[in-house]
């Protein structure tokens, strides 16, 4: 096992992480400086391009990145007990791509603070379909 595998393990033991190892939903925890992905289900490997998890968490973020930096700001100032959405833009391959995600703060143990965002783009796109059939019927 490689240096990453041990705290991505710590994370997935942690139930509102766990729950969404399987997620088809895009779910990130980030740092809480907001340069580093500690955890990212398949569906979010998929939105950035990736096909290993490996190269997900190898990723880094310049400090002065947008998304670094509001990463940053939301690890001060998110509540832990509940979600908020956020816009995140991440500057991928193709340009930047701005993913609505549903955002709280997770507490580690050890004092540390993440970033945990789950992405509420397919609960948008499910609800216009539900609005659709509703239409059609």
């Amino acid at each position: 096992m490689d240096g990453g595998t041990y705290p991505f393990l710590e994370l997935v033991a942690l139930p509102a992480v766990g729950a969404l190892v399987l997620d088809t939903r895009a779910a990130f925890v980030f740092s809480a400086d907001g340069r580093h992905i500690a955890f990212a289900n398949a569906a979010a490997a998929s939105f950035l391009g990736e096909s290993r998890m490996s190269d997900v968490l190898a990723r880094s973020f310049a400090a002065g990145s947008p998304l670094a930096r509001h990463l940053a700001r939301l690890a001060k100032l998110l509540p832990s007990e509940t979600s908020r959405v956020e816009m995140l833009r991440f500057n991928l391959g193709s340009g930047p791509v701005a993913l609505p995600a549903a955002c709280r703060r997770l507490n580690l143990a050890d004092g540390r603070r993440m970033v945990l965002a789950v992405a509420a783009v397919l609960a948008l796109a499910e609800l216009l379909l539900d609005r659709l059939h509703l239409l059609v019927e």
